[in-house]
């Protein structure tokens, strides 16, 4: 558990030295001022204390989405293009997926 303190506290000293940079993606999310920065700083804190914890699963995957989402929001600054990069990466896994099984063959 220390370590996902730590790792909360310096995720917020990092979001409080970067705050104009977490406040441009609270406003891409529809918030304004103070608000657009205390949200995001608090969905990066929440996925961080997720991805510090010892035991991995389902929770992890969804911090690692959250996190992927907001750090793609703030260099596309445009949902639609997010929606098209996640679209590139489900596109990869599927063929991967067609893939792997065409070589596996039928046992």
């Amino acid at each position: 558990m220390i370590q996902q303190v730590i790792a909360a506290i310096l995720t917020f000293l990092l979001c409080f030295v970067c705050s104009d940079k977490v406040m441009v993606i609270g406003e891409k999310l529809g918030l304004d001022g103070t608000l657009a920065w205390c949200v995001t700083t608090f969905l990066v804190i929440i996925s961080v204390w997720k991805l510090a914890s010892r035991d991995w699963g389902f929770g992890d995957a969804v911090a690692t989405i959250v996190i992927s989402i907001l750090i793609m929001l703030y260099y596309t600054q445009d949902v639609g293009k997010i929606v098209l990069e996640i679209s590139k990466v489900i596109l990869g896994i599927s063929v991967g997926v067609i893939i792997g099984y065409l070589a596996k063959g039928d046992d």
